[in-house]
């Protein structure tokens, strides 16, 4: 599944205040309201989120699907 459409340049570049045009219109509209959190919360969802992508990561290794 595509969520962003990034080009190389827009990924190198140092511009913080780059946008990112997310494909998935539900996705963004979710990150724009996460960004109306508390920090503690922010930093609750990205802890989630990162053990979830660790467990993903895993299992793929696990399972022959990463490629080194």
């Amino acid at each position: 599944m595509k969520v962003f459409a990034v080009n190389a340049d827009n990924l190198l570049d140092d511009n913080e205040n780059s946008v990112v045009e997310l494909q998935n219109h539900e996705l963004n509209e979710q990150l724009m309201l996460i960004n109306q959190l508390d920090e503690d919360e922010k930093n609750a969802l990205v802890k989630i989120i990162n053990s979830m992508l660790t467990k993903k990561r895993m299992k793929d290794l696990l399972d022959g699907k990463v490629n080194f």
